[in-house]
């Protein structure tokens, strides 16, 4: 029996391996379980959706093309993890979940390099083979670009960051109240065709629990609220002239919004998006998803809470919470999502 083949070590949760963690990596990968394998690293993908390695394993463990997927390129970057750290040529062990369906597919958490640094891919993991790591650390901000965040924030229009709220727990719940047709639709949600791993952008509500950096920008009669995963835009309307007849359903939905005691209050309706956020739950044409977006005293933190109300899908409306914090200095960065022809997320399984 080869290494490849051989009883895992431990078992982690799915938690373990970071923060609100994307439902699609336990859909797709065996959270249950760290393989390791060794090999030469022959070609690298850092591009978003997800940063993919590709790595001839060695005969001892298999001899087999391996396709590694891991974190996306901005979110290591911002945690001083650079495309350099592992390069064509390189030989390497790594360890991660394997996937549930493809084989030689895996989620790499660890990377041995040749010199015997460890990198740590995911916060909050203890390093497998090495105290020499080169782990996650939010990198900090030049002064000038700290001054420029603080001189032109005003209120809840500056970028905002799931960076400083890190420890929150998961935006989604661990159950919901189905009725029946929400019932029947989970029942026939099959992972390997409802998630996309691809380029195709997110909808609301799903959306709003993204890990990047989001931007309210103030254009007076509306708000623009910029979103760097996929490059996305939401368009509140603080006057809502427009009747019933002239919305069109879209991904984003229609959003209004006023102020009320200081807080941003947001209610979208018309929504075609392809599903709720959580796997396997879908949204009628009928959901109306309401949210509050709450400024502390210091204006430090953003606290954002998301009602959602679909008598098709839920038997009472559906309330989450989450955060962001200011750090000044971030800024809104190109998505720039790339397909990848022959990957296994852009094949059928």
């Amino acid at each position: 029996m080869t290494k490849l083949l051989t009883v895992i070590l431990f078992i982690i949760s799915i938690t373990s391996l970071g923060v609100s963690a994307h439902h699609s990596r336990q859909a797709f990968f065996d959270m249950n379980q760290v393989i390791e394998v060794e090999g030469e690293i022959t070609r690298v993908q850092w591009r978003h959706p997800h940063v993919r390695y590709w790595m001839q394993a060695d005969a001892e463990y298999g001899g087999a093309l391996w396709e590694m997927e891991t974190t996306p390129p901005s979110v290591l970057e911002r945690y001083g993890i650079s495309a350099g750290v592992l390069s064509v040529g390189t030989h390497v062990k790594v360890a991660g979940p394997p996937s549930k369906f493809k084989e030689n597919v895996m989620e790499v958490s660890h990377v041995l390099l040749p010199d015997g640094r460890e990198v740590l891919l995911h916060t909050g993991l203890p390093p497998r083979w090495s105290e020499d790591t080169i782990e996650r650390v939010l990198k900090p901000f030049s002064e000038q670009a700290i001054s420029a965040a603080e001189a032109t924030a005003n209120g809840i229009f500056r970028v905002w960051s799931r960076a400083a709220t890190s420890g929150l727990g998961d935006f989604w719940l661990d159950d919901y109240p189905l009725t029946p047709a929400g019932q029947e639709v989970v029942a026939v949600w099959d992972p390997r065709v409802d998630i996309d791993t691809s380029c195709l952008p997110k909808g609301m509500p799903r959306t709003m629990d993204n890990n990047w950096p989001v931007e309210f920008v103030d254009e007076g009669e509306q708000i623009r609220l910029r979103i760097e995963e996929f490059d996305l835009e939401r368009i509140i309307q603080l006057t809502d002239d427009r009747s019933e007849k002239e919305i069109t359903p879209s991904m984003m939905g229609y959003s209004t919004g006023h102020w009320e005691d200081g807080a941003l209050v947001v209610k979208t309706t018309h929504i075609r998006a392809r599903y709720f956020g959580i796997a396997g739950i879908k949204l009628s044409p009928e959901a109306i998803v309401d949210e509050r977006f709450i400024i502390n005293a210091d204006e430090s933190r953003l606290d954002y809470e998301m009602t959602v109300t679909d008598s098709v899908i839920f038997t009472q409306p559906v309330s989450q919470y989450s955060a962001w914090g200011w750090l000044p200095g971030e800024i809104i960065k190109p998505y720039n999502c790339v397909e990848t022809p022959g990957s296994w997320s852009s094949t059928e399984l």
